[in-house]
């Protein structure tokens, strides 16, 4: 009998410490809603609910800002929400803000009343999210997913070491971004003949520092050999920063015109924090995702000892 409550303690305190992933297949848009903020939901119609609203409705409303990075607040004390707003460094400007509004309806929509919640649109064309917890100039690698490509490379060495070399020069280009932009893609060749060419990109929110930003895309560009090593194609896609290489071209050119012409910022990066990632599975018709670590608390490792010890008796 003690083992069977044991049994049902531990299930109930591992499966507290999550945070699922969900993919809304038709909106294409993977998104998390926290479980784990200690700040809980918010009632509707409350003080935190009409300023998420307002910080929303707002969030792309600075005309001065045209290089897709928001970052904003609005509200006091236990009812500030603070949001972000990130698109991906290839898309321009009006694709950027519709798509931010229509991330603003599905994490609404689809987290509704969690003070905290974030979301991917479009194949991570842009990104949105909202905490009541400050969320400004932090590395953060969690909750992140990851997704592949289910063919093979056929020259596997020369392949994984070609990739990671090739992210690694994007990864020192990215973090030498100014407040405004931390992103760079590019494209290799693989293979004795060069008969193959590999497609990269790589971005951080532009709030962090550069040592923040290349601490980030290094722990991503490790995990390939974890869930993507051998792939044609991989992506790992988490708040502070995300990569993603192909096989073939994925990304915008943008023309001469399209260029944006920044005005940089400082913007004032507080102390290091790095909450934990969040279990997830994401499958398509191309890709197959991969289920992320979770780090277990001490706590839950004493359990499981105390547990053991009451099943010998």
């Amino acid at each position: 009998m003690s083992s069977f409550l044991c049994s049902l303690l531990l299930i109930f305190i591992f499966t507290s410490q999550l945070t699922i992933a969900t993919t809304d297949t038709a909106n294409k848009f993977q998104y998390f809603c926290d479980q784990n903020n200690d700040g809980g939901n918010y009632p509707t119609n409350s003080t935190y609910h009409t300023n998420l609203n307002t910080l929303l409705s707002t969030l792309t409303s600075n005309k001065d800002i045209n290089y897709g990075f928001y970052n904003s607040s609005y509200g006091n004390n236990t009812d500030k929400v603070n949001a972000i707003g990130l698109c991906r460094g290839d898309v321009k400007l009006n694709d950027c803000q519709n798509c931010l509004k229509n991330s603003t309806v599905l994490l609404t929509q689809h987290c509704q009343n969690r003070k905290e919640a974030i979301g991917w649109y479009n194949d991570e064309e842009c990104m949105l999210r909202y905490s009541n917890r400050s969320i400004f100039g932090l590395n953060e690698i969690g909750p992140a997913y990851f997704v592949w490509n289910t063919n093979n490379a056929t020259n596997e060495v020369e392949f994984n070491k070609v990739v990671n070399f090739f992210l690694d020069s994007l990864r020192n280009r990215a973090a030498s971004g100014d407040s405004d932009l931390k992103y760079a893609v590019g494209s290799d060749e693989v293979g004795p003949s060069n008969n193959q060419t590999i497609y990269g990109l790589v971005q951080c929110t532009p709030d962090l520092s550069k040592t923040l930003c290349d601490d980030c895309l290094v722990q991503s560009i490790k995990e390939i050999s974890n869930c993507c090593n051998n792939r044609l194609g991989a992506r790992i896609v988490r708040p502070s920063c995300n990569l993603r290489y192909e096989t073939n071209s994925f990304f915008y050119q943008p023309t001469p015109s399209d260029s944006p012409s920044p005005s940089p910022v400082p913007v004032p990066v507080p102390s290091f924090s790095t909450p934990p990632p969040f279990a997830q599975n994401n499958t398509s018709s191309q890709d197959k995702g991969n289920t992320s670590r979770n780090v277990v608390p001490v706590i839950l490792l004493m359990l499981i000892l105390l547990c053991s010890l009451l099943s010998s008796f």
